[in-house]
This record gives structure tokens, sequence and C-alpha cells, in this order.
């Protein structure tokens, strides 16, 4: 196979920056080759991986689609220091913006012109001169949830429903992709990720809420993207994924609901998730996990919380 060109990443309206940590045969390797594809030949846009993989064959592979990858130990990945190394590479080569984007999120480099624009010309030190947003949360549409699998829907849902009403973040704030200015990138490279129980998804929310309490402009944006079926096949009603969108839950709210920007009226239903969160043991079941959160959801009816599954619990 021949080498695709990699598009330059100085001058270039937005670069995208993921991460991958794979076994060859994993489903996601398969997805993330796709999206570098679609990044590079059908927009025409610079892609940079850091690939934390052991086999070394997986980040050849992108390389030859046209990504630009940067190699490191499978010890040194975790998510938010490969997204790190990933925006240095950019802003050594020139870059201004950035899309942070999981690599299986086949279809963002389609939303990535409008995300650019929501940035303005991505160097204003001082966002404050509104020339675009520091940092871009891009959020689903209604459309884009439907195709999710349904327990992370369920799941993330409730956690953003908590958090636009303790923190003022987007109700959608569990996507993962963000959009990041020149001055929002300085927020996501600060980030501790060397800090002890700090490399993992918590700077998502990190980078905003510093972007915020420095007066920049934090954005919001909902995109078409549709999850693909395979993805969606795999993770469905299997134990395992279930299990990981409960950490991922318990670890996000459990850290976010401590921090001092919580607002005064949310304080009891602060109170209320984190009670409930104190009540599970560090191994829960997978029954366990399911009746948390049927519980948590009866509870924040009581707070005004709804979905599109009022009147159906998981089954135990």
């Amino acid at each position: 196979m021949s080498k695709v060109k990699s598009p330059p990443i100085e001058g270039a309206p937005v670069v995208m920056v993921t991460g991958t940590k794979y076994n060859y045969n994993d489903l996601r390797h398969g997805l993330a080759r796709m999206t570098v594809k679609r990044c590079v030949k059908d927009h025409e846009l610079p892609c940079v991986v850091v690939d934390a993989s052991p086999d070394p064959r997986i980040a050849k592979g992108l390389g030859q689609l046209g990504a630009t990858v940067v190699c490191v130990k499978p010890e040194e990945g975790g998510i938010p220091k490969q997204r790190q190394i990933g925006a240095r590479c950019v802003l050594d080569q020139g870059g201004n913006k950035i899309i942070t984007s999981e690599p299986e999120k086949t279809g963002m480099p389609d939303f990535a012109e409008e995300i650019s624009r929501m940035l303005g010309d991505g160097d204003s030190q001082d966002d404050n001169s509104g020339d675009g947003h520091s940092v871009v949360i891009i959020g689903r549409t209604e459309r884009s949830k439907e195709s999710m699998p349904p327990f992370q829907r369920r799941t993330e849902e409730l956690a953003g429903w908590v958090l636009e009403r303790t923190l003022g973040l987007p109700p959608d704030a569990l996507a993962g992709p963000r959009g990041y200015s020149r001055q929002g990138i300085q927020h996501l490279l600060r980030y501790p990720s060397d800090r002890p129980g700090m490399n993992n998804w918590i700077y998502m929310y990190d980078n905003p809420l510093a972007a915020r309490a420095n007066g920049e402009r934090v954005g919001a944006i909902e995109v078409d993207l549709i999850y693909p079926e395979s993805q969606v096949e795999q993770e469905t009603d299997n134990p395992t994924f279930d299990r990981k969108r409960y950490e991922q839950f318990a670890l996000q709210l459990d850290y976010l609901l401590r921090r001092p920007e919580v607002k005064q009226p949310a304080y009891d239903l602060r109170n209320m998730v984190l009670g409930r969160l104190a009540l599970m043991s560090e191994q829960p079941t997978d029954k366990e996990i399911k009746e948390f959160f049927n519980t948590l959801e009866a509870e924040a009816r009581g707070f005004g919380y709804k979905n599109n599954k009022d009147t159906q619990y998981l089954s135990l």
C-alpha cells in the first residue's frame, strides 16, 4: 500500500486530534482507520493520531492512510495524555485549532468546518475579543442519540442533566469531542494528567470550566453524529460495557460534584447523587449497577428529571 500524503498542519482550518490504544483485530481499530480516511481523503484535513497500541502495525497503517502519527509506549497512554501530546504536535507545526475526538466517531470530520468557524481565527490570546470560542463542547442531536447503545444513552443523559443543573455545563457535556482554539489548547495542556486519578475523562469538563472561569467564551453545538452499527451491536446488552458506563459515571460525578463551582440551589441534588454513589460497593455486581441507575433516575425525577424512557426501567 502506497502512503497517502498528509495534509499540512500549518494553515489548516482545523486539525483532528485523537488517540488509539488497540489490539490489531479490535473493532475500534477498523473504525479508527475509517475516521482517518474520511478526514484526510474526503475533507483534506490533517489528522494527528497519538498511538499507544502494543502492535506497531497499527501506527504504521494509520500513517499510510495519511495521519500524522506520534507513537508512545502503552503505559504512557491515557485519554488526556494522548490528546495533550497531539495538541503540542499541532502547535509545534503551526496549527491554531483542533478538534479532539474518539477515533471510532467516523462522522466527526463532516462537522469540522462548522466547528472551526465557532473557534474563530484560533489564535486570539484574549477570547473576550469576541473572535471565537475558546472551547466548544460538541454534543449530539436527538437523531444521533437514538443511534447510541441504549445503556450508554441512558446513563449519559442522566449524568448530563445533573451536570447542567449543578455546574451549568451544556446538557450533553458527556459527549467526548471538544473543539479548542489556540487559547483553549492552553487549558488542555495545563490539565494535570500526571496526577494520580486524573489521567481520564475528567479533562473534558475541567477544560471548559477553566476557560469559563478565565472569562473566555465556551460554546456548544449539536451534531448529527451517527454511531456505527457494528459498535452499537458490540456494546448493547454487554455487561463489560455496562460496567464501563457505570465507572465513567461514578468517577466523573464523584469528582465534579465536589467542585466549588457547584451552584447553591443544586446542593440537594448534588448530595443525593453523592449519597447514592457512596452506598455502592467498590466492585458492584451487574444487578447492583442496574439497580443503582433505576434508583437514581427515580430520585432525580423528584428534582424534575425527565428522559425519553421515563416508564421503562432497566431490567434486572
